[in-house]
């Protein structure tokens, strides 16, 4: 007998969506086909999809920035998260200069992910680093991370890397993922919000994805959050680049920073003109994954100073991902939220729904509309606000086990996912 019977939904795989009954036991897909069989909870699917769990490449949950700390802890941030259908996230250890460092950063992340009712993994960062870096990578892989972060910018705050430790980097078989902006052509002290992405300019995204294309890689190059469609056009042409962008930069643009609260969208790198936002839309086939930097912070945080350089940067989007990208794109965005990031990271048994796969996976209800709040996390306040979004998600299972229905949520305790890249792959 199984535990659970989805009956008579949707089910997205292999690129579309077919007609299918989906059979768990023990918190993995064990069948997938039209009989029925014997089971303990049979879930009448009729009208809905059932949609591989959102894996989440890019969150920062409790980020602290010294004078702040974003608001969602691991357990606000993942209860966020399962009403948007995500079912792994996929946050970041503190930057560390040394490898004798990496042990206990891994430690602490851990220790606050405890909270997480959602499933959770974790990528590496350094700061000014000036360690061993083949020493950082065999400690990194042994303890079921695929992926190390770096910063060609933040000087002022000592997160930049050496170019020899990011060359270094590269010729390891591990993911580089890299927050790509050249530090000569930002202006951190930067005050006013209404013009705010001149601070951080187009030019210094460019610049710096020009300079990263030009190093030898023997792993992969993995360029977060990039901002513009010119951006993602630069980076298309080479092999084993992954491009990821967010729902923020298909939707908004730098207008918004001249609104009258227009500190609530300061984030980095910043939003680009409606040209470069047009211009990333009509490319969306040409990026690998989609990432939310789900960085949230209160409404009074980002509008106290008044001064673009000690506003906290980032936004929370984790809630809406999914139905912000699927109103644009339509249900084949998912691959780029699921699959692809599970093939990147090394993800195994995840990113899909197949037999023996685990049974991370969502209802969605395509004839449903969703009206934007912030209530689900931490946030008062969401960029999104008001807005109406076709489509629901209706319940979210994470290894079976439901974490949120109809609006309710349930407790949970997610696990540790160990990624490994001997188990990634290009096939996305």
């Amino acid at each position: 007998m199984y535990d659970t019977a989805l009956i008579g939904g949707e089910v997205y795989a292999g690129g579309g969506l077919f007609k299918s009954n989906v059979f768990i036991k023990d918190g993995v897909i064990r069948l997938i086909g039209l009989e029925e069989h014997p089971s303990k909870d049979v879930v009448d699917c009729s009208g809905l999809f059932i949609l591989p769990g959102i894996i989440d490449p890019h969150v920062h949950m409790e980020l602290n920035l010294g004078h702040v700390t974003s608001c969602d802890d691991f357990y606000q941030g993942s209860v966020a998260a399962a009403f948007g259908g995500v079912t792994t996230i996929l946050d970041f250890l503190d930057p560390i200069e040394s490898e004798m460092k990496y042990a206990n950063a891994l430690k602490s992340r851990m220790e606050k992910a405890q909270a997480s009712i959602i499933d959770y993994g974790f990528h590496a960062t350094l700061g000014n680093f000036r360690g061993d870096v083949k020493e950082l990578v065999r400690q990194v892989k042994r303890s079921g991370l695929s992926s190390i972060k770096v910063f060609t910018t933040y000087s002022e705050s000592d997160r930049k890397v050496p170019k020899e430790v990011l060359e270094a980097l590269l010729g390891e078989e591990i993911v580089t993922m890299v927050h790509a902006e050249d530090d000569e052509l930002v202006d951190a002290r930067y005050k006013e919000i209404s013009t705010f992405e001149n601070s951080r300019p187009l030019t210094s995204e460019l610049s710096a994805l020009k300079d990263l294309l030009a190093l030898k890689r023997r792993g992969v190059l993995y360029v977060v959050h990039v901002s513009s469609g010119s951006g993602v056009e630069l980076l298309s042409n080479m092999k084993h680049v992954v491009i990821e962008s967010c729902p923020h930069y298909f939707y908004l643009s730098k207008e918004s920073f001249k609104e009258e609260q227009g500190a609530l969208y300061l984030l980095a790198p910043p939003l680009r003109s409606r040209e470069e936002r047009d211009k990333l839309n009509k490319r969306i086939s040409l990026l690998t994954t989609i990432g939310t930097d789900h960085c949230p912070f209160k409404k009074e945080e980002k509008l106290k100073y008044g001064d673009a350089a000690k506003v906290p940067k980032g936004i929370g989007s984790i809630s809406y991902s999914f139905l912000l990208m699927y109103n644009k794109f339509g249900i084949g965005i998912i691959d780029k939220m699921s699959k692809n990031v599970a093939a990147v990271f090394g993800l195994k048994d995840k990113g899909e729904i197949k037999e023996g796969h685990r049974a991370d996976l969502f209802l969605f209800d395509p004839l449903k509309h969703t009206v934007v709040s912030a209530h689900m996390g931490a946030s008062d306040y969401s960029v999104y606000q008001d807005m109406v979004l076709k489509g629901a998600v209706i319940r979210t299972m994470v290894s079976g086990k439901v974490v949120m229905d109809d609006g309710r949520v349930f407790e949970n305790k997610g696990q540790f996912v160990r990624s490994d890249f001997n188990d990634r792959t290009d096939e996305y």
